[in-house]
């Protein structure tokens, strides 16, 4: 084990290495940020949409510049009202809806993950220390390190079954309300969210409800245990917010409005493109006005488009990578809580925690596949890999009872070194 100087030595200078390094030359800064903010725009904002209203308004500003090249009184300058009134005023609207939903998001998965964290110490480290007994008089501390164990586990399932469920494909864009492929697409993406949703709160909820009726059982404090119990409602009030913005995103109404909105009305206004035209004596000119309106109102819409889920990181600039916070940050305090708590404790690596029934956590793997499928299959239950294994979605069980009286719990209970 480190010495605890050595340590914060080492935190020390990562820390002064960190500040060190961070840039701040302000003309290279303002040379990176610019290149920076250029290749966003191009990645994430330039999409299809915004090629198909250029091209349309590039081909209807020809045809008028052209179709009126005799007509010597013609004018076509058209007021800009309504391109403010009927796109740039909603879609800033639903622009606000959106980061509004993600800041509510991203506080609820902190509320999740503190409460989480806190339920964890509760069960591993509180002591009633009564003049009868105490926390170590009614179990041995090895005991106590498989009841810790058991709702650590219970507490990744929880986190492995709702990162699981946030980063379903969405389903309630207009596609899955008003044609039948997309309603069959909804269906099964519901189907399999009600799923996740039964195990992540009944089933995970009942069994870490029981584990603090063991505590009770054993002469922990009811008024501790009801605290403990808020904190478990808290938890489950973050999980339901959670689910329903996943589940209800800003008006439809609204964004399929939008959505028109901003590849009609740049051809629309071609006359007005076609004008400049005529009166800077370039087409080209006019073609570039033209082409410059409909990117912006196309990339303000792709802007919207990319808060609507907020939950996948993976495709989106702005999105709340739920992985890294459910998963491997989560999996991180943890494991350092339980070093600290049972220093003489054998290891949980950081790839597997296996019990008898099979996959508890694996959350390095969430990095070495797909986007959308889990990780923690790549073990067998038994601690070896397995192909067959490998290709099945996440296996989340209760965790086994530990036979503390064997010797050998290296191999037999909740926590298995893999070997070889």
């Amino acid at each position: 084990m480190m010495n605890p100087s050595t340590e914060f030595m080492s935190l020390r200078e990562d820390e002064l290495y960190a500040r060190r390094k961070a840039e701040a030359r302000q003309s290279v800064l303002f040379f990176v940020n610019l290149w920076s903010n250029l290749k966003t725009f191009w990645v994430y904002l330039v999409t299809v949409e915004s090629a198909f209203g250029c091209l349309l308004a590039v081909a209807l500003t020809t045809y008028v510049y052209f179709r009126t090249e005799e007509m010597n009184r013609w004018n076509g300058t058209m007021d800009w009202v309504l391109l403010g009134f009927a796109v740039v005023t909603p879609m800033s609207v639903t622009i606000g809806l959106a980061f509004r939903r993600r800041e509510d998001a991203l506080v609820n998965v902190a509320r999740f993950k503190a409460l989480a964290f806190q339920i964890y110490l509760a069960h591993s480290s509180w002591d009633w220390g009564t003049s009868v007994s105490g926390r170590l008089d009614v179990r041995t501390e090895m005991e106590w390190l498989k009841h810790s164990d058991d709702v650590l586990a219970l507490i990744m399932c929880q986190c492995d079954y709702l990162c699981r469920f946030l980063t379903l494909p969405c389903s309630s864009r207009s596609r899955h309300r008003v044609t039948h492929a997309g309603i069959m697409e909804a269906s099964r993406t519901i189907d399999a969210s009600y799923k996740l949703c039964d195990e992540m709160v009944p089933v995970s909820f009942t069994k870490l409800s029981l584990l603090t009726e063991d505590l009770k059982r054993l002469g922990f404090s009811v008024t501790e245990a009801n605290r403990i119990r808020m904190w478990e409602r808290t938890m489950v009030e973050a999980i339901e917010t959670l689910k329903m913005l996943k589940l209800y995103r800003t008006p439809q109404a609204l964004r399929s409005f939008a959505r028109l909105f901003t590849l009609l009305l740049p051809p629309f206004y071609s006359p007005t493109f076609a004008q400049l035209a005529r009166d800077t004596h370039s087409l080209g000119l006019g073609i570039a006005f033209a082409c410059m309106v409909s990117i912006a109102l196309t990339a303000l819409f792709a802007s919207i488009d990319t808060l609507e889920d907020p939950f996948v990181a993976i495709i989106s600039l702005d999105g709340i990578d739920v992985r890294e916070e459910l998963i491997v940050l989560m999996w991180r305090e943890l494991i350092t809580s339980r070093k600290t708590l049972f220093p003489h404790a054998p290891d949980i690596h950081d790839d597997q925690i296996i019990n008898d029934s099979g996959i508890v956590s694996h959350p390095r793997a969430w990095r070495d596949i797909g986007p959308f499928d889990s990780a923690y299959s790549r073990f067998g239950g038994n601690g070896s890999k397995s192909k067959e294994q490998s290709s099945l979605p996440v296996v989340f069980t209760n965790p086994t009872p530990l036979n503390t009286n064997n010797s050998n719990y290296r191999a037999q209970g909740t926590v298995v070194e893999e070997k070889g």
